[in-house]
C-alpha cells in the first residue's frame, strides 16, 4: 500500500494533458516533502509504458537514470508545449462571444482561460471585463451592462451586474407562467353562487348560435326556460315561431297566439316581445 498523501494518476500523452500533469505532479511533491533525488523517479514511475519510451526516445542518447527531474521535465515542456503566436490568441480571445445555452459563469470561465496566453499584463482586468460585456448578445443582461459607468466597473462587477440581472430575469419569467384563475359572481334567481367566469371563445360561440327552442341567442337550447313547451304544430320541444313545419306566413301570425298560451312565459314575456310582429289595426 502507498505510503502518499493523495493520488497521483499515470500520465498517458495520447489522453491526458502534459501542462495538468506538470501542476498536478508538482503539488503531489510538495505535499508529501520528496526530496531533490527521488523526485525524478516518481516522475518516471508515473508515466505510462508509450510516455516512458517517448521521454527515453527524447533524451537520447543519455540514459534516464542519469536525468535530473528538472532536465526530464524541461524535455517534456518543449516537447508538448505547442510554439504559439500571441497575435493568434488575441485574435482568439477578441472574437470570443457568449454561446447559446452557455451560462453566465461558463462564459467567464472561458473568457479567463483564452486569455491565458495574450500577454495582457496590466490591461489584463479591462479587457476581460470589455470582452465579457461586448460577448452578451442583446438582452436585458447587455442592457442593464451598458448601463455601466466603465471608469469605474470591473470585470468582478460586470459578473456580478450580470449575474443579478439574470437571476431577476429568470423570476418574472416564473412569474408570468403561473396559471391565474378568474371568477366571475353570477347571480341566479332564487340563490346567488360564484361561477368559473366563461371564456371568451364561450361568450362568441353563445353570439353565434340561436336557440332552436326560442330563437334568442343569449342561451342554448338546453337551457331554454321553453324547452318543456309542446308545439301546437308537430308537438316538439319548441315555440311554435321556431316550428319547421309550420310556413314563414303562419309563423309570424301565431306568434302572439303561442306565447300567450306559455304558462311560464306571462304577461311579461320579453323573449316572445322581441319576435312578435304586431300589425296595426
Amino acid at each position: 500500500m502507498s505510503s502518499y498523501l493523495g493520488n497521483l494518476a499515470s500520465f498517458d500523452y495520447k489522453i491526458n494533458e502534459w501542462e495538468v500533469f506538470h501542476s498536478k505532479l508538482t503539488q503531489f511533491i510538495k505535499l508529501n516533502k520528496i526530496s531533490d533525488d527521488s523526485q525524478s523517479a516518481v516522475l518516471l514511475t508515473h508515466l505510462s509504458d508509450d510516455s516512458y519510451r517517448l521521454i527515453r526516445n527524447l533524451v537520447h542518447p543519455k540514459k534516464l537514470e542519469a536525468c535530473s527531474y528538472t532536465e526530464l521535465v524541461e524535455v517534456l515542456n518543449q516537447h508538448f508545449t505547442p510554439k504559439r503566436s500571441t497575435f493568434a490568441d488575441r485574435a482568439k480571445f477578441y472574437e470570443a462571444s457568449r454561446s447559446d445555452g452557455e451560462s453566465i459563469e461558463e462564459w467567464a470561465a472561458r473568457l479567463r482561460g483564452l486569455a491565458v496566453y495574450c500577454d495582457f499584463g496590466a490591461e489584463l482586468d479591462t479587457l476581460l471585463r470589455d470582452r465579457f460585456v461586448l460577448g452578451f448578445r442583446a438582452g436585458p443582461e447587455r442592457d442593464k451592462l451598458f448601463e455601466c459607468d466603465s471608469k469605474t466597473l470591473t470585470f468582478g462587477q460586470a459578473l456580478e451586474v450580470a449575474q443579478k440581472t439574470a437571476c431577476a430575469r429568470q423570476a418574472r419569467v416564473v412569474v408570468k407562467e403561473e396559471p391565474v384563475f378568474r371568477v366571475g359572481e353570477q347571480r341566479k334567481a332564487g340563490h346567488g353562487q360564484a361561477q368559473a367566469k366563461p371564456s371568451r371563445s364561450e361568450d362568441r360561440s353563445r353570439v353565434m348560435q340561436r336557440c332552436s327552442v326560442c330563437g334568442l341567442r343569449s342561451h342554448s337550447a338546453d337551457k331554454c326556460r321553453f324547452r318543456n313547451l309542446k308545439c301546437r304544430s308537430c308537438g316538439g320541444g319548441h315555440l311554435v315561431k321556431m316550428c319547421k313545419n309550420k310556413s314563414n306566413v303562419h309563423n309570424i301570425g301565431a306568434q302572439s297566439e303561442g306565447c300567450a298560451q306559455d304558462p311560464l312565459a306571462g304577461r311579461d314575456c320579453r323573449e316572445c316581445d322581441l319576435f312578435n310582429m304586431r300589425f296595426p289595426n
